[in-house]
C-alpha cells in the first residue's frame, strides 16, 4: 500500500505500439526474415541478398538465367515492401502487358499457400483488362503497357521486367515520370520527422 506508484507506465495499447514499431524497424532492416517468419516463404541464400539489395538500394538490376525464379522472388518482394510500407503504390511494366501480369499471377499462387498473406490482401484481379492488388494499409500494385498511353500514373516504386524489350525513350519519358513524388506517411506531418522523407525505387529486370 506504501509502495510509491509509477505513473510514467505505459499503458497496454502503448506498449503494444512500441513494439509494433521495433518488429516494424527490424523487418524493414531485414525483409528476408520478414518473408521467411512472418510470411512463411522459405528462400534460398542468393534469394535473401537479393531481397535485402531491392530493399536498400534506390537503384537495382537483376539479371537472370532462365529458371532462376526472376519472376517469383520479385512478387515476393513486391509483397514483403507493400506490407511493411503502408500506402506504397507498385507500378510493373514490361514490354507486354502479359509479361508484368504474370508478377500479380504469381502473388495470387503466394496467398493461396500462406495464410499471413492471404489476410494482409484486400482484392486481387489478374484479368487481362484489370490486373492490380490491394492491400488492408492501402498499398497497392498495379501493371501498365510500355507506350505513351501510359502517361499520368504515379508510383513509389517502379518495376521494369524484360526492360531490354522496352524502348529506351518510353522508360525516360514514359515510365520513369511516375516517380514524382515520394510515399507520405502521416508521421512525416510532425516536425521531428520531417527529414526522414523517403527516396523513390526503380527495378530493372532480365
Amino acid at each position: 500500500f506504501k509502495k510509491s506508484k509509477n505513473f510514467n507506465k505505459k499503458s497496454k495499447s502503448e506498449r503494444m505500439m512500441d513494439g509494433i514499431a521495433r518488429w516494424a524497424s527490424f523487418y524493414r532492416a531485414n525483409p528476408h526474415r520478414f518473408a521467411k517468419e512472418y510470411l512463411g516463404i522459405n528462400l534460398k541464400i542468393f534469394q535473401c541478398i537479393l531481397i535485402y539489395m531491392m530493399m536498400h538500394k534506390h537503384y537495382f538490376m537483376y539479371l537472370a538465367s532462365r529458371g532462376q525464379g526472376k519472376t517469383w522472388l520479385t512478387a515476393v518482394f513486391c509483397c514483403v515492401r507493400a506490407i511493411l510500407f503502408p500506402q506504397t503504390k507498385i507500378v510493373i511494366a514490361s514490354g507486354t502487358k502479359g509479361q508484368s501480369r504474370e508478377v500479380i499471377e504469381k502473388i495470387d499462387d503466394l496467398r493461396k499457400k500462406h495464410p499471413n498473406l492471404y489476410r494482409e490482401i484486400l482484392d486481387l484481379k489478374s484479368s487481362a483488362n484489370d490486373s492490380k492488388v490491394e492491400f488492408h494499409n492501402g498499398s497497392w500494385i498495379k501493371i501498365v503497357a510500355s507506350n505513351d498511353g501510359a502517361r499520368s500514373k504515379r508510383a513509389n516504386l517502379l518495376i521494369i521486367d524484360e526492360f531490354r524489350m522496352v524502348d529506351l525513350d518510353v522508360i525516360t519519358k514514359v515510365l520513369r515520370k511516375f516517380l514524382t513524388a515520394p510515399r507520405d506517411p502521416k508521421y512525416l506531418e510532425k516536425a521531428e520527422y520531417a527529414h526522414l522523407k523517403e527516396r523513390n525505387k526503380e527495378m530493372y529486370l532480365s
